[in-house]
């Protein structure tokens, strides 16, 4: 089933070597061939013989049913035209096959069906994905922090970068809100940009971690800000 990645979830699984990406946009823009066009109306024609024939065998199911009723009414006109009771020959069965022609050449009213996905066999090649500077900061966040074990999510929701969970994201809440400083602890934090995320921690019950990559060290550190009024009343901290 399709499953919704961020580019740090798809980086990590490539660098694991778990998946491999592949670029099948140039296959999907190319103009079909005249096989792939034939090959295309003939699994199109089968689709429709597949919803025909239902409706073909229920229709036959009732020609079975009065069989005889109409056996002896076909007897009766061929009487009534002259034929003599002796020359009639009436075969259940060659009457069974041509009403089913007959029925196989009318028209039905048939959906259409749209595929969820290409239908025929593409070529594809192998590529890679390429991260920005900044993001790839954030991949190095994401993988320390899923080497750190526990559950990550995107924080898109609560304005931060990732969300941290103690469990099962479907059975607990994020613990901590994650914000990554692309520019290192060098860079000069501003004052309004602490409170509004520290704020917004306290109003959605979540920790708030600053994460960044030491220039020195080039390793990725990890900070949690508390309000002080916070502080006698401690949770877990990162």
């Amino acid at each position: 089933m399709p499953v919704a990645l961020s580019a740090y979830e798809v980086k990590l699984l490539l660098d694991k070597e778990i998946i491999t990406l592949v670029d099948k946009t140039g296959a999907l823009q190319r103009v079909p061939s005249d096989e792939q066009s034939q090959q295309y109306g003939a699994m199109v024609e089968q689709q429709k013989q597949e919803m025909h024939m239902p409706v073909v065998e229920k229709r036959l199911e009732a020609f079975r049913k009065h069989m005889p009723r109409i056996i002896e009414g076909k007897r009766r006109k061929l009487l009534k035209s002259g034929v003599k009771e002796e020359d009639i020959h009436l075969d259940p069965e060659q009457l069974l096959d041509q009403e089913k022609k007959r029925i196989m050449q009318g028209k039905f009213d048939q959906m259409v069906q749209i595929p969820l996905k290409y239908p025929l066999t593409l070529e594809f090649s192998e590529c890679s994905i390429a991260l920005s500077a900044q993001e790839d900061i954030k991949n190095r966040v994401f993988k320390s922090l899923w080497q750190q074990g526990g559950f990550i999510t995107t924080g898109d929701a609560f304005g931060c970068d990732f969300l941290l969970y103690p469990g099962d994201p479907m059975c607990f809440h994020a613990s901590h809100t994650v914000h990554v400083l692309a520019g290192g602890v060098s860079r000069k934090l501003d004052a309004k940009y602490l409170i509004r995320i520290c704020r917004l921690s306290v109003v959605v019950n979540k920790l708030c971690v600053i994460a960044y990559v030491d220039e020195s060290s080039d390793e990725v550190h990890f900070e949690t800000l508390e309000w002080e009024g916070n502080v006698t009343n401690k949770g877990d901290t990162f």
